[in-house]
């Protein structure tokens, strides 16, 4: 339940740049399919509570489901996850 929430979450966070995006006209049209295919492949994942499995077969095998063993713990990737955020929350805040 709380991978769905924070999917949604993403989900939300995603739909508010891409409409920053198109109200002040900045990005191209790649930036744009792309905000929209996170948001459509969040919304499916947020609803479904999981990836549909002709996404698995159409990357080739690249994606992984959530339960696979081969995925990194989130105890490893979490906090260096919370470092990367850190450091371009300051970088934004000093290049302002």
């Amino acid at each position: 339940m709380t991978r769905r929430l924070t999917v949604g979450l993403l989900v939300v966070v995603l739909s508010v740049l891409l409409a920053w995006c198109q109200i002040q006209g900045v990005g191209d049209d790649r930036v744009m399919a792309y905000l929209c295919l996170g948001i459509f492949l969040g919304g499916i994942y947020t609803f479904n509570g999981h990836l549909p499995g002709w996404l698995f077969t159409f990357t080739g095998g690249s994606l992984r489901a959530d339960d696979d063993p081969a995925n990194i713990p989130p105890r490893v990737y979490l906090p260096i996850l919370a470092v990367v955020i850190l450091i371009a929350v300051i970088a934004f805040f000093i290049f302002i």
